[in-house]
C-alpha cells in the first residue's frame, strides 16, 4: 500500500467496523469472501505484483470478467496507485493485446488457462515480448519484457474503454475524484446502503456494473453477488436465496424474463434499473405486470459515470431517464439537426472526467457534450429522443431511425425494430431495417404498411426479419452485426 487512496481508505472502514460480513457471493466459484479475506486476497496480489515489480503509474489491464477475484485485483491497484484498464472477459486475444500496446499497459491481468501467446501471428507479434508470470489465485500476469515508464496515464485511477461505436475505442482518463464523486451520487440517489445487497450479471468491466456494483461494495462494503454471464433460470433463485435487493440489468434481459420465465414473488427485491441501451415501455409494463415492480432508467457514460435516474414511482410511457444526480448538472445545447424541441445533452460535474487518454480528442475539463439529443419535462425529468450520430442522410434529405424504428414497432406482430443506414448508388445511403417479428414481412410489405405514415425518402429499401436482435456482451444492440445482415440483404 504505496500511498493515498480515498477509496482503499474507506475499505479500511469497512474492514474494521465490519470484518467479518460476507462482501461477496460467487455461487458459480462456490466462493463467499468477508471483508477480511477479501482484504487478504488484494494483499496477496500487490504482494505478487511488486515482485514484478511494478510501480505506481504503471497501467494493469485486467480480462476477468465477473470474477470473485476482481473486487481485490481493483482494490490492490487502488492502493498501489496502479491505473487499471478492466477489459470484456469476451475481448479476444488479438484484441487484448492490441490494447495492450496501445496503452502502454506493463501487464495484463488473465485467469491462468488464457493463453495471450495464443494470439501470435508472426515473428513481429508483440506476444513474443511478454512473459507469463503466475501470481496466484488462478490468475497469471502477463509482463510487458521492457517494462515502460510509469505516469504515461498521469493521475488516472482507472481507463474506461468507451464502446468505439464512431471508430476506435477511446479510454477515460478517470482519476480517483471522479469515482468518489460517482459512486457517492449513485448511492444516495438509488438508497443502496452499507447492507444493500446487489445483484451483479452486467459486466463489472463496464462504466455500469463497475459504478453500481464494483463501487459501492468497496465504498461502503455493499454485498454483491455475482455470476459470469446472465442465465435467465439462475435469477430468481439467486434473489430469493441471498434476499437481494437491487438488479442492475439491460433491457433484453427485463424482457426476455418477462416473456419467458415463470418468476416467483421477490419479496426482497426494491430497485430494478437499466441502463445501456434503450428501454421501451413494453418492457417496463411486461416486467410490471409480472412482478409487481417497474424497472427504472438510468442514464450515463464512461466520460461521466452516472448522469440521471428516474426515481418516480409510476409507470410512464415516456420512458424518461430521470433527473440529474447530486451534483452532476445537465443541460440542452442547441443544435440545428436536433428534433424540434430537443437540444444535445451536456453533463458537467465532479464526476465528469477532463481529458481522454493520451488526451486523444477534446480536452473536456469537466463538462461532457454527449452525442444523445433530449428534452426536459415539466417535471426537470430527461427524455432522451436519438443519437447525434445516428442520422441517415438519403438523397440530401436526414432521416431520423428512431422515428422509422417507432413506426416499425406500432407494426403487427412487430416487437423490435432497428434502422440503419446503408449504401446506396442513386441516393448516396438508404434506409435498412431489422425487425423482430414472427410475421413474413417482406421490403415491399413494410414501405406500403408506412406509407401513410411517413415521407417517400423515410421507407426502408432493405428489409431483414430476425426472430432476436444480435446483442453484445453488454446487452446492448450490435449493430455492427446488423449492418452486416443489411448489407448482405442489399448485395442479394
Amino acid at each position: 500500500m504505496t500511498s493515498h487512496s480515498p477509496i482503499a481508505e474507506a475499505f479500511a472502514s469497512v474492514l474494521r467496523d465490519r470484518g467479518d460480513d460476507t462482501l461477496l457471493m460467487a455461487p458459480s466459484e462456490s466462493l463467499v469472501l468477508s471483508a477480511r479475506t477479501l482484504d487478504a486476497l488484494a494483499i496477496s496480489l500487490s504482494t505478487a505484483l511488486a515482485r514484478i515489480p511494478l510501480a505506481p503509474g504503471h497501467l494493469v489491464i485486467t480480462s476477468l470478467g465477473n470474477a470473485a477475484v476482481m473486487p481485490a485485483v481493483t482494490l490492490a491497484c487502488l492502493r498501489d496507485r496502479l491505473p487499471l484498464m478492466p477489459a470484456d472477459r469476451s475481448v479476444p486475444v488479438a484484441e487484448l493485446l492490441a490494447l495492450a500496446t496501445r496503452w502502454d499497459a506493463a501487464a495484463v491481468i488473465a485467469p491462468e488457462g488464457l493463453d495471450l501467446h495464443a494470439g501470435g501471428t508472426g515473428p513481429a507479434d508483440p506476444t513474443r515480448a511478454r512473459v507469463r508470470m503466475p501470481i496466484g489465485h488462478g490468475l497469471a500476469a502477463w509482463v510487458a519484457a521492457a517494462l515502460p515508464a510509469p505516469g504515461r496515464h498521469g493521475a488516472a485511477a482507472v481507463l474506461k474503454l468507451t464502446s468505439g461505436s464512431t471508430g476506435a475505442p477511446r479510454a477515460t482518463c478517470t482519476e480517483e475524484r471522479h469515482l468518489v464523486a460517482d459512486v457517492c451520487h449513485i448511492v444516495e440517489a438509488m438508497t443502496i446502503g452499507p447492507r444493500t445487497p446487489q445483484f451483479g450479471v452486467i459486466p463489472l468491466s463496464h462504466s455500469y456494473g463497475f459504478s453500481n456494483l464494483l463501487l459501492p461494495l468497496l465504498w461502503q462494503g455493499t454485498p454483491l453477488l455475482v455470476r459470469p454471464q446472465f442465465v435467465p433460470t439462475q435469477v430468481a433463485p439467486d434473489i430469493v436465496s441471498a434476499r437481494l435487493e437491487t438488479f442492475a440489468g439491460v433491457p433484453f434481459m427485463f424482457e426476455h424474463l418477462a416473456a419467458h420465465q415463470a418468476l416467483p414473488p421477490l419479496p426482497s427485491l426494491r430497485l430494478v434499473l437499466s441502463a445501456g441501451a434503450r428501454l421501451s415501455f413494453e418492457a417496463v409494463t411486461a416486467f410490471h405486470a409480472v412482478t409487481g415492480l417497474k424497472v427504472r432508467s438510468f442514464y450515463g457514460s464512461s466520460e461521466t459515470g452516472g448522469i440521471c435516474f428516474d426515481d418516480s414511482p409510476r409507470l410512464d410511457a415516456r420512458v424518461p431517464v430521470g433527473r440529474p444526480m447530486g451534483a452532476t448538472r445537465v443541460d440542452l445545447v442547441a443544435d440545428a439537426d436536433a428534433p424540434q424541441g430537443t437540444g444535445r445533452i451536456r453533463v458537467s460535474g465532479p464526476n465528469v472526467i477532463d481529458r481522454y487518454a493520451d488526451d486523444e480528442g477534446p480536452h473536456l475539463g469537466g463538462t461532457f457534450l454527449t452525442g444523445d439529443y433530449g428534452r426536459v419535462e415539466a417535471d426537470d425529468t430527461y427524455v432522451l429522443v436519438g443519437r447525434v450520430a445516428s442520422f441517415v442522410n438519403v438523397a440530401g434529405r436526414k432521416v431520423v431511425p428512431q422515428e422509422v424504428e417507432a413506426a416499425l414497432r406500432a407494426l403487427p406482430g412487430v416487437s423490435d425494430a432497428v434502422a440503419l443506414g446503408i449504401d446506396d448508388a442513386v441516393r448516396g445511403q438508404a434506409l435498412g431495417v431489422c425487425l423482430v417479428s414472427e410475421a413474413p414481412w417482406t421490403a415491399r410489405t413494410v414501405r406500403e404498411a408506412l406509407a401513410p405514415h411517413l415521407a417517400p425518402y423515410k421507407l426502408p429499401r432493405v428489409v431483414v426479419v430476425t426472430r432476436a436482435l444480435p446483442l453484445t456482451d453488454r446487452g446492448k444492440v450490435d449493430r455492427a452485426a446488423i449492418a452486416q445482415l443489411l448489407a448482405r440483404a442489399s448485395a442479394s
